[in-house]
């Protein structure tokens, strides 16, 4: 029997290196194509003539077309969770850094209002990524049921940043504890999961209205900022400090790059609990 320590040849690993690599570089042609020609435009066809593979060849890297839109949306997914940890890792960098520093609940409320900001930016910043999964969610059926089921986990890790700030918003009492509701099966839903749906649901929507032909009189970021206004206000955030940390948000969008933390959904600073003042979370400043 052999040896578990045996380390792997060098040629298995060179070659599976080399596939990982054609890989990727066929996700980046078929992203191209996505971009140029849509969802409907993106057949293994398609591919195969801009990649020069044969498309019987594709299908081992990809089984099917669905497989293939899945993968280009997983990877899309972990380019943006990337982001996200890396944009809120400096967000909390920066807030500890600030004197005096700001109470709990406007930190909180801050980083929720950067969030928004960093979603509302994302055409801009990541408009590959951003687009395919725009385009992804207004084409149905475009995977099949195994496939779609696959990019769930990507998109839950996305999902779980603004849950996490939610979810401490809600601890600090920047936010209203939020009533239990059900799913269309009937089990429970958290509350916090709940808004973090409405949430990027509203934002997602706000940014379609850019690819409206109609000339509405605003923009899909202007229309998000007012969604993610009036839902934290809905949810339990008072005036004062939403518009304190709105301000506070506006320097948090200029800050460096900071070492991501391994919970980035909690910040880094010894005053997540309390203020150096000593005012608690729920406590009104």
């Amino acid at each position: 029997m052999p040896s578990e320590n045996v380390a792997p040849s060098p040629l298995v690993d060179r070659r599976t290196r080399k596939r990982l690599a054609r890989r990727d570089a066929l996700l980046d042609m078929a992203a191209d194509l996505v971009e140029r020609d849509g969802v409907d435009g993106l057949t293994m066809a398609a591919l195969g003539e801009a990649s020069d593979y044969a498309t019987a060849s594709l299908y081992t890297y990809f089984p099917s077309r669905s497989a293939l839109l899945a993968a280009l949306q997983r990877r899309a997914l972990a380019t943006l969770a990337e982001v996200a940890a890396e944009r809120l890792a400096a967000w909390d960098h920066a807030l500890a850094e600030l004197q005096p520093r700001p109470a709990p609940r406007v930190r909180s409320l801050a980083r929720l209002w950067a969030f928004s900001d960093l979603f509302l930016s994302a055409p801009d910043r990541h408009p590959r990524e951003f687009r395919l999964q725009q385009q992804l969610l207004v084409t149905p059926g475009a995977e099949d049921t195994a496939d779609a089921a696959s990019v769930v986990p990507a998109a839950m890790v996305v999902l779980d940043v603004p849950r996490r700030l939610l979810g401490a918003a809600a601890e600090r009492g920047a936010l209203g504890p939020g009533a239990v509701t059900t799913d269309p099966v009937g089990g429970q839903l958290d509350p916090t999961l709940m808004r973090t749906f409405a949430w990027v649901v509203a934002l997602n929507g706000a940014l379609m209205v850019d690819g409206l032909s109609t000339g509405l009189p605003s923009t899909g970021p202007a229309l998000g900022n007012e969604l993610t206004g009036a839902l934290l206000r809905g949810w339990g955030a008072r005036e004062r400090e939403l518009a304190t940390a709105r301000e506070l948000a506006h320097t948090l969008d200029r800050a460096p790059a900071a070492p991501v933390p391994h919970d980035p959904g909690h910040e880094s600073d010894p005053a997540s609990a309390a203020d150096p003042s000593g005012t608690t979370p729920g406590a009104h400043p």
